[in-house]
C-alpha cells in the first residue's frame, strides 16, 4: 500500500494522530501552508467525532485592526471555538516570536508556552497546537518549536509546500525530530502552485520515508 494519499481523512487514519492525545503541526519554513492545513484537519478531526482544542500559543505579527486575518482566529473559526482561548501571547512586530515579544518587553518561555497549550484542556478533548515558522524556528527566549513539540511530547504533523527544492528541509526535519525522540505521524505536501513537469517530490520521499505522505491537490 502506498504511503501517499490525496485525501486527509484516508490520511488521518494512515497516521494514527486521531488516536493520541493531540498533534503538534509544524512546517519546514514559514509560509507552508501550517493554518491551511490545521483548519483541514480539525474539520477530519471533528468529523470523526473529536472535540478539538485548537491552540496556537504564540503570534508574532498580529494585526489588532483585524484579528480575522490571524492564524489564531482562522483556527478558532475551524474549531468552534473562542479566539481568546487560541492564542495566549499575540505581538504586533512580524518577527520571529521572541523578538516581537523583546520589542514589547515580554520574555517567552518554553515552559510558559506549553502551560498556555493545555491550559483548559479536559481529558475527553483533542489538542491541536499549532507551532510559529519551521521546525528550528525561535520560538521563545529559551528554545525552538523543536523544544515546544518535546515540552508537549505530541505526534508531530510536518508540512511542506510542495515545490523544488522541499526534499532538503523535509528530510533534515525528520532527522532532527528523530533525534530528540519525537513521532513523526504524518507529512503534508501542500501543493500552492502548479508543479514544473516533471517534479513528483511524493514518490522522491517514498525513497527515504516510511511516514505517512498527504499531497494536497
Amino acid at each position: 500500500m502506498s504511503n501517499v494519499v490525496t485525501d486527509e481523512l484516508a490520511w488521518l487514519a494512515a497516521t494514527g494522530i486521531a488516536r493520541a492525545r493531540g498533534v503538534f503541526i509544524t512546517a519546514t519554513d514559514t509560509g507552508a501552508g501550517k493554518t491551511w492545513v490545521s483548519r483541514r484537519l480539525i474539520a477530519a478531526l471533528r468529523a470523526n467525532g473529536l472535540e478539538v482544542v485548537a491552540r496556537k500559543p504564540v503570534e508574532s505579527g498580529w494585526n489588532a485592526a483585524d484579528v480575522t486575518t490571524t492564524d489564531a482566529w482562522q483556527l478558532a473559526q475551524a474549531a468552534d471555538i473562542d479566539p481568546v482561548q487560541v492564542c495566549r501571547y499575540h505581538f504586533h512586530a512580524p518577527l520571529s516570536p521572541p523578538r516581537a515579544a523583546a520589542q514589547e518587553g515580554v520574555t517567552l518561555s518554553i515552559a510558559t508556552l506549553a502551560q498556555a497549550c493545555w491550559a483548559g484542556v479536559t481529558d475527553q478533548q483533542y489538542v491541536l497546537v499549532e507551532g510559529a515558522g519551521g521546525f528550528y524556528s525561535p520560538l521563545a527566549a529559551d528554545g525552538l518549536n523543536a523544544d515546544l513539540a518535546v515540552a508537549l511530547g505530541l505526534p508531530v504533523l510536518l508540512v511542506t509546500e510542495d515545490r523544488v527544492g522541499c526534499l532538503n528541509p523535509v528530510l533534515l526535519s525528520l532527522e532532527a525530530a528523530q533525534r530528540r525522540g519525537l513521532q513523526i505521524a504524518g507529512i503534508v505536501l501542500n501543493r500552492r502552485n502548479p508543479p514544473p513537469a516533471g517534479m513528483d517530490n511524493a514518490a522522491d520521499l517514498r525513497a527515504f520515508t516510511s511516514v505517512p505522505l498527504w499531497q494536497t491537490a
